[in-house]
């Protein structure tokens, strides 16, 4: 089926307490193993281009071979920019046919923040794309070891959240309580009260980065508390290169990419399987797509055939 935005879908797992996946893929065989997951476990799927991605392979390109997979597969997905931290590439991504975006100003003074993020939803809208932002900081493992006072430091407060989402209009927001970029290990603990008061006072879906590192009974709470979009992206990398590494290891001889193309797209896909089933979004899909037939968020006006926010 054609390639959905993330607006109702994500609204519908508000409502009803699961989660949405949202997978990064940096390459043909991650992209397709997310899908086919997706498909396996009759689940509603996020398939995530980051602007790193861009860099190494294009905007075009990458979106091409997710619309493809999309295309036959039977439940919905998304095409998600994850993190844009330029104007340039949110708009790169835009023109080129992603259905979701982000711009991750997080970095930004607060006021800044608001100030670009509110002009790129009015712009993603006015081409009937929905926007994610972030407000506090996920630290980023990989420069070194975190303190727990370091990652407290940098977490979004209730009052910011709702002040950002009142004056930016994003459609959904990712916040910061707890978890860091590029953890190798799952060994990371959610503020979820923190999560609770943020989801009381912002009336959207939220979005919990960095999920890699995050222990399962972390995430199960955080659902229950409003997280409705957890992204994952270092899990995926590591299953991917493990089954590289075993076929090589297993047949130093061998020279055909797809012979270790396959066994690393079918270690990623039974990761991405485990995850749906965490989140609890499995079995959903025939919902999610009944909710968004039925759904009008957006209108046509022409600039492309998806609907437009009022």
């Amino acid at each position: 089926m054609p390639l959905v935005d993330s607006k109702a879908m994500l609204i519908y797992a508000m409502e009803n307490k699961f989660a949405v996946g949202a997978f990064n893929a940096n390459n043909m065989e991650v992209a397709q193993a997310i899908i086919e997951a997706a498909e396996e476990e009759r689940a509603p799927v996020i398939v995530q281009i980051s602007q790193g991605a861009i860099k190494y392979a294009g905007e075009n390109c990458l979106f091409a071979i997710v619309k493809s997979f999309a295309e036959k597969a039977e439940v919905p997905v998304v095409c998600h920019l994850d993190h844009g931290v330029d104007i340039a590439t949110v708009i790169k991504a835009l023109r080129a046919g992603f259905t979701s975006l982000m711009f991750d100003g997080s970095s930004m003074p607060f006021e800044e923040n608001i100030k670009i993020t509110k002009s790129l939803v009015e712009i993603a809208h006015a081409a009937g794309v929905p926007m994610e932002a972030e407000i506090g900081k996920v630290p980023d493992a990989a420069k070194g070891p975190l303190s727990h006072e370091e990652i407290k430091k940098y977490m979004t407060t209730p009052e910011e959240g709702k002040e950002f989402f009142e004056k930016t209009g994003v459609d959904s927001l990712a916040i910061a309580v707890g978890s860091a970029h590029r953890m190798k290990v799952q060994s990371a603990s959610l503020d979820i009260e923190r999560i609770m008061n943020i989801h009381e006072k912002v009336k959207a879906p939220l979005v919990l980065h960095g999920a890699s590192g995050v222990l399962d009974d972390s995430i199960i709470k955080a659902i229950k508390a409003g997280i409705t979009k957890i992204n994952f992206a270092t899990e995926l990398n590591k299953a991917y290169t493990e089954a590289v590494k075993k076929k090589l290891s297993e047949d130093p001889e061998l020279v055909d990419v797809r012979k270790y193309g396959e066994a690393a797209r079918e270690n990623v896909k039974k990761v991405v399987k485990e995850k749906i089933r965490l989140l609890g979004s499995n079995n959903k899909a025939e919902d999610v797509l009944s909710y968004i037939s039925g759904k009008k968020y957006f209108k046509d006006t022409g600039i492309n055939k998806m609907p437009i926010v009022e």
